[in-house]
């Protein structure tokens, strides 16, 4: 017989990350500045590593060369394709953070760029250490609103378990004949009946 099936348990839930909205964020601002940069600002590649020094031209007041804009717009991206899982935003939040953090510490300690490479100003080393900084403690942020699943899906057998049980317990038993035990007359087993009352003989 066909089973009627329902699933009465509660449906599991992922929840919501805290860390994928932000970093997806911090991406977009990244890219976005890294190509409007590279569009109206110094698209320079030259280079003196490892310890000369490199200028740029600025943008809205952030200096750098066609290096630093590479490095944003390839920072932006690399977070904008991680945002879209939590643990891969989460992985990527704490890899751009911590290269733009040594990136940051470098040209404070080098001067005016990263090993003669990429183009800085102090606000370029403020943003980058700052950006840097965000996305480290973006890594660790959780997912909330998380409920696991129930137990499995359950069955009812409604015709199934209840008509069984019906004929189990609620049969009739058939009425047992009563006979008398046997007797033995000349050596054969015979078996007498009861006759009943007097009555029924008449």
């Amino acid at each position: 017989m066909a089973a009627d099936r329902y699933d009465d348990t509660p449906r599991p839930r992922s929840g919501i990350s805290l860390a994928k909205g932000p970093v997806a964020l911090v991406g977009v601002a990244s890219l976005a500045l890294g190509v409007l940069g590279f569009i109206f600002a110094s698209r320079s590649w030259n280079f003196n590593a490892p310890s000369g020094t490199v200028n740029g031209t600025t943008f809205i007041g952030i200096e750098g060369n066609g290096w630093t804009w590479l490095v944003f717009a390839a920072a932006g991206l690399l977070l904008l394709l991680g945002s879209t899982i939590h643990w891969g935003a989460k992985s990527m939040a704490f890899i751009v953070g911590v290269a733009f953090v040594v990136g940051a510490l470098i040209a404070l300690s080098d001067g005016d760029d990263i090993l003669g490479i990429v183009a800085m100003n102090n606000w370029t080393k403020l943003i980058m250490g700052a950006a840097g900084a965000g996305l480290i403690v973006l890594s660790m942020m959780p997912r909330v609103g998380r409920r696991a699943g129930g137990p499995p899906l359950a069955t009812r057998r409604d015709r199934e378990l209840e008509e069984p049980r019906t004929r189990r317990f609620g049969r009739d038993r058939e009425p047992v004949e009563e006979r008398e035990p046997a007797t033995t007359t000349n050596g054969r087993a015979t078996t007498t009946t009861d006759p009943g009352p007097l009555e029924d003989r008449r």
